[in-house]
């Protein structure tokens, strides 16, 4: 079968030996594909929660599990390493003659410390004073040593920052500067200069209660540290149960545990950490080298921090994108609005600050290889479309450590690929309404003192198939420097002008499609309006299209493609995976049952993302802006405005159901003002949406008439949709619509065991205050 320049011709032979012949041109190939996964830390649940939820959802990011990885691994591979001249058994031996260790313990901890009634912190006081007997070991063996950090005990104070931070570690390392503030009364530690968190609990890891809440404390102290901090590319941590020290490590591509040492019985493998810890770089430490805080100059200031990228620096003024750094493994992209060093006071420049698989291409990189397939497929006048209606790159670099790129497996982790068969540590989800501000003590009259007792019921064993996660994701560390700072639709509020951007970025897709392109993550945060008036700049005002990470050229699949895109904004059909919009069954199908049986006869290829998956983001946008925005001039009634927020959680949650999205795009003609419960003053937007989705509704049908050859034709909505949007752009009712986000009457209670925890009167007064549902 010939194809021509609308088809591709699909054999449709067993899914196991598919293949396919296409007119569509691969001169650009592009990296392997990572699998979309929700984030658990963008639910309401963890942005409205209070201390205990927040955990629990950060155990939820980290499916629930990590890897243990050996102890002789993680030394190696992830601690800071030893200082020239350190000789951990030496510093061992002259401890036990100063009487710092004394009958194979330390003296300054009492030998069981699950047997001591008094509370952990008064247990474990003694860290400190053998962490500095320890240094001053080791500055002993070599004197030109200059120590970097030193471990401050802080149990119960609450680590500030410039966020709601409610991170209270028991301990953690610091700078000696800091170190000399927190020695005075009242002083609080910084989430900026704690690192490798400590949390201490008296029990057995066997214990479970205890073993579940000292892991989840621990789990949160360095999420925090990672989500708050935008100069950290890692950090470590430390639990300590009983005589139990247990070793752990969090980068944007891996969070793990090491398996845990007695350190009263192995006085060595602690003064190895506290060593190495202690005389660390900054960077070693987990510090960017390339970013640096520039600290506000009053109280009330804002932090700042100048950036580098390439041969230039920037300094931020605003933060405009951070919550995807509050998942501790992932891309962790933030945006901030900066000015050049160097320039004009004035200048004003938009800066990403990613980490990107280490298989795939960078931004920069698929934006020329998309403009120069239009270039050859559709021809100058198209490609200066396209690129009138993409952000324009002025700098762009893979950040360097010396002269090794910023990895999170060659350069972070040494290089190591972790072991081939580990255990997987299970992490509890907490019941709240057992929670205790104190460890729960277990004594017994005759203690037999095994460490690790019932530990091995904790784990998931390697090749269990209850374990989902990934053990470790090389990342690498990207910036890019953008010339147009614009608005993002979720903060445009003039309800025309998010038109025109819709208009614009559909005119620019129309050519992006036929060149056999596809966005695959178009969303709220992606689509912008550039208003070059506003900003006293020369130029054309118009809508722009960004985050090109995940675009790529179509070509057809033996196997189904993994999902990619913002989950709010996706089409229907991807966040299934399969097809959803198949035509009525032919007669003769249904007229006689043999055909039906006939499996192959009605195999469809593997599900594949198309244009029409682009554009129905595109109808996804306007239906988001709708449903989380009044009318400034025309507020809806409380009654009205609760009818909305219920429908749009069952549509914007990840709770959501695919059929509960599908439902709204299949039956358009219910798209009005009464069924949505929209305000009325949107009705001639609501008839726009509802052309829209009638048009898309009849492309899918129409293309999956018959899957087997794929009809271009059918992909070629543009022009329909563009007209469409274009009404209500140039509508003088609809350009005098000011948007304004929706408020909620209150906050819902996440958890009933919140109310009797520490931090329930915070939980209340958030709970009262009104807030933009986006």
């Amino acid at each position: 079968m010939s194809t021509s320049d609308h088809e591709i011709a699909i054999h449709a032979t067993p899914k196991s030996t598919q293949t396919a012949t296409t007119a569509i041109p691969t001169t650009t190939a592009l990296s392997k594909e990572s699998p979309l996964r929700f984030r658990a830390l963008d639910s309401f649940k963890y942005r409205l929660g209070g201390t205990n939820t927040r955990r629990n959802v950060v155990m939820s990011e980290l499916s629930e599990q990590v890897p243990e990885v050996p102890l002789d691994w993680y030394f190696e591979h992830l601690l800071p390493p030893l200082p020239t001249g350190i000789d951990t058994e030496e510093i061992v031996n002259s401890l036990k003659e100063s009487g710092v260790i004394t009958n194979d313990r330390w003296a300054a901890i009492v030998e069981h410390p699950r047997l001591d009634k008094r509370h952990e912190d008064d247990v474990y006081a003694g860290l400190e004073e053998i962490f500095k007997d320890i240094i001053a070991a080791g500055k002993t063996q070599n004197s030109e040593l200059e120590q970097q950090f030193a471990l401050k005990l802080t149990p119960g104070v609450e680590a500030t920052s410039e966020r709601d931070s409610t991170t209270k570690p028991d301990g953690h390392f610091t700078s000696l500067e800091e170190a000399a503030r927190l020695e005075r009364a009242g002083e609080k530690p910084s989430v900026y200069n704690v690192w490798d968190s400590h949390e201490f609990k008296k029990d057995n890891e066997g214990v479970t209660h205890a073993m579940d809440k000292c892991v989840s404390q621990l789990v949160y102290d360095m999420q925090q540290i990672m989500a708050l901090d935008p100069c950290r590319r890692f950090t470590f941590g430390t639990s300590i149960m009983n005589r139990s020290f247990r070793l752990w490590f969090c980068c944007r591509g891996a969070f793990l545990t090491a398996k845990p040492f007695d350190f009263m019985s192995e006085p060595d493998k602690l003064v190895h950490v506290f060593i190495s810890l202690a005389f660390a770089s900054r960077t070693d430490a987990g510090w960017d080298p390339s970013m640096a805080c520039i600290l506000p100059a009053s109280p009330t200031g804002k932090r700042q921090y100048k950036i580098r990228v390439g041969d230039k620096a920037y300094i931020t003024t605003k933060m405009l994108s951070d919550n995807a750094a509050d998942s501790p493994i992932g891309r962790a992209t933030r945006v901030w609005l900066v000015r050049d060093e160097d320039g004009p006071s004035d200048s004003r420049y938009v800066l990403k600050d990613v980490w990107v698989d280490s298989e795939r291409q960078t931004e920069d990189e698929i934006r020329s290889a998309l403009l120069k397939d239009v270039e050859e497929k559709c021809g100058s006048d198209a490609r200066a479309i396209v690129e009138k209606h993409l952000l324009t790159p002025v700098a762009f670099e893979k950040l360097h450590i010396g002269a090794i790129v910023d990895d999170t497996t060659q350069l972070i982790m040494r290089g190591g690929s972790m072991p081939k068969t580990l255990d997987h540590l299970k992490l509890i989800v907490l019941q709240q309404s057992g929670l205790s501000t104190r460890s729960q003590v277990s004594i017994t009259e005759n203690p037999v003192d095994n460490v690790f007792s019932g530990t091995r019921a904790r784990y998931f064993r390697y090749g269990d198939t209850a374990r989902c996660s990934p053990r470790a994701t090389s990342r690498f560390h990207y910036r890019i420097v953008f010339l147009e700072c614009a608005t993002t639709m979720y903060d445009e509020k003039h309800l025309g002008n998010v038109l025109g951007a819709l208009t614009d970025v559909t005119e620019a897709l129309r050519w992006i499609h036929k060149s056999h392109w596809v966005h695959r993550d178009i969303s709220g945060g992606n689509v912008y309006w550039y208003d070059c008036k506003v900003k006293g700049l020369e130029g054309e005002n118009r809508g722009l299209l960004g985050d090109l990470e995940f675009a790529k050229v179509r070509t057809p699949s033996p196997i189904h493609e993994v999902r990619t895109g913002t989950y709010n904004f996706m089409a229907s059909e991807v966040i299934a995976g399969c097809y959803l919009f198949d035509p009525e069954l032919d007669s003769d199908l249904l007229n006689d049952p043999t055909q039906l049986l006939v499996a192959d006869h009605i195999s469809a290829p593997p599900f594949a993302f198309n244009p029409l998956h682009d554009m129905e983001s595109i109808w996804w946008i306007l239906i988001y802006l709708l449903y989380f925005n009044d009318d400034k001039q025309n507020i809806a009634h409380v009654e009205l405005a609760d009818a909305r927020a219920s429908k749009a959680l069952a549509l914007f949650t990840q709770e959501g159901q695919t059929y509960v999205r599908q439902k709204l795009l299949q039956c358009y003609l219910e798209l009005t003002v009464e069924r949505t419960c929209l305000p009325p003053s949107f009705k001639f937007v609501i008839a726009i949406a509802r052309a829209f989705a009638a048009k898309l509704h009849a492309g899918y049908r129409k293309f999956e008439a018959n899957l087997t050859l794929v009809d271009e034709r059918h992909f070629e909505i543009h022009d329909y949709l563009v007209k469409a949007l274009s009404l209500g752009r140039d509508n003088p009712q609809v350009n005098s619509i000011e948007l304004v986000g929706v408020t909620r009457p209150q906050k819902r209670k996440i958890d009933d065991a919140e109310s009797c925890r520490n931090d329930e009167t915070s939980n209340k007064k958030k709970a009262r205050q009104a807030c933009p549902m986006h």
